[in-house]
């Protein structure tokens, strides 16, 4: 039988960690400082596909550390294998971490299992049958809005990051009882399924992230989406939104959609340089009618566009001033998208670009009107520098109204780099 067979597999893989786990092994980096692999994941996922190949010939293996190559798509049997999730924690702690299977049939998960290792605790779920902790049957997820919700989420989403704007979640973290950080998203999930916590939210997981955790929140009567209320697929990355009905719904209605953040966060906004001004002067006219002024600093920066899906979204300029300082100028987006999610992205990759280029110090310029523009730059860390008064017309550009405002001074904030 398929279930007993996935379970002898993964108490045979968590009894080789064990064991493994006070000895020396090689630690290297993927792609970045926290994300980690070390020769036991390779290994205990060489062991599951080993063991599903020999038994299952015919069944496809999608695994976190690329050992298996996964299938075109899903159809037929497909397992989705984390051999270490939360490799950090496994590395620093010795503790907190899981083995992560489920298998996916014609395209429909019906298996889920997670694994804490070090507790010994086995969360099981079978698609209309419930789900169970070391045999023992979950009790149906409790309802909890956000202000009575003991959440599990990873403080990254909080600070300046490149996946969403950090005061769309930072109220959740003040509104609910209390926010914790885990490190292993299959153990989250399953630590919801059994009422350890209440709530789930991160910006970055990927299937075998999610798969079986989900199957697990979704037995006990929970709901699992993106972040925003879409339903989740395994073909990729994607935000991740769990707890109860009344929870999910609680998030996308009153901090999400309230605070104006849309999918144009997810990571297939992709910002590039852009050499065509005729293609760009649209949306670069939107943030300044001055056309001179704005064909000016285009021929003497370099301006780079956000696309979603193909489509032109957003823009922004550099223009370098000196060795140390370098100006932004007009981060754009278009009318129907705009919100302050493709905004914060943009300034997040000029800040990166501009770091890269060796300034010290980046600046930015806005008319005397743009009240909202200049707290979009100040929540950003950007202060005030200075005001130039009737800078407009001084410099030769025709009379205009912002907000029913006549633009005259423009002002500057600045901010280390």
């Amino acid at each position: 039988m398929l279930e007993w067979f996935a379970i002898d597999l993964i108490k045979q893989a968590g009894e080789y960690i064990r064991q493994q786990i006070d000895e020396r092994y090689e630690i290297e980096r993927k792609t970045g400082k926290g994300d980690l692999v070390t020769e036991i994941d390779r290994a205990v996922e060489q062991l599951i596909v080993d063991r599903i190949q020999d038994a299952y010939p015919d069944h496809h293996i999608v695994g976190e550390e690329g050992i298996s190559t996964g299938p075109a798509d899903l159809t037929g049997t497909v397992w989705f294998v984390d051999p270490i999730d939360g490799t950090l924690n496994f590395i620093h702690q010795k503790r907190m971490f899981a083995i992560s299977v489920a298998i996916m049939i014609d395209e429909v998960v019906e298996y889920g299992f997670v694994y804490d290792v070090m507790a010994d605790e086995l969360f099981v779920a079978r698609r209309n049958q419930g789900a169970t902790l070391n045999g023992r049957i979950l009790p149906a997820i409790r309802e909890h809005y956000v202000r009575d919700a003991f959440l599990s989420m990873n403080a990254t989403w909080v600070t300046p990051n490149r996946q969403i704007a950090p005061e769309v979640l930072a109220p959740i973290v003040k509104d609910s009882v209390g926010t914790r950080a885990h490190g292993a998203a299959s153990l989250e999930l399953a630590w919801l399924a059994a009422g350890r916590v209440d709530g789930y939210i991160t910006m970055r997981n990927m299937p075998w992230d999610y798969a079986a955790g989900k199957l697990l929140v979704e037995e006990v009567g929970g709901r699992v989406a993106s972040l925003y209320g879409e339903p989740i697929r395994y073909d990729g990355k994607t935000s991740v939104l769990a707890g109860s009905e009344t929870f999910v719904n609680d998030v996308v209605k009153h901090y999400v959609i309230a605070k104006g953040a849309t999918p144009e966060v997810r990571p297939d906004l992709e910002i590039q340089p852009q050499a065509s001004y005729k293609d760009v002067e649209t949306l670069l006219l939107l943030a300044n009618p001055q056309e001179a002024m704005i064909q000016e600093q285009f021929k003497a920066g370099e301006t780079y566009v956000a696309m979603l899906g193909g489509e032109l979204v957003g823009a922004y300029m550099l223009v370098r001033r000196s060795d140390e300082l370098i100006e932004l100028v007009n981060i754009a987006v278009k009318p129907e998208r705009q919100n302050q999610t493709i905004g914060q992205r943009l300034l997040q990759d000029a800040i990166r670009r501009s770091k890269g280029s060796g300034a010290k110090r980046m600046l930015v310029c806005t008319g005397n009107s743009s009240v909202v523009q200049l707290r979009f730059y100040q929540q950003a860390g950007f202060r005030f520098e200075s005001v130039e008064r009737d800078y407009f017309p001084n410099h030769g550009y025709a009379a205009i109204e912002e907000d029913g405002l006549p633009l005259l001074d423009r002002i500057c904030l600045t901010r280390d780099l």
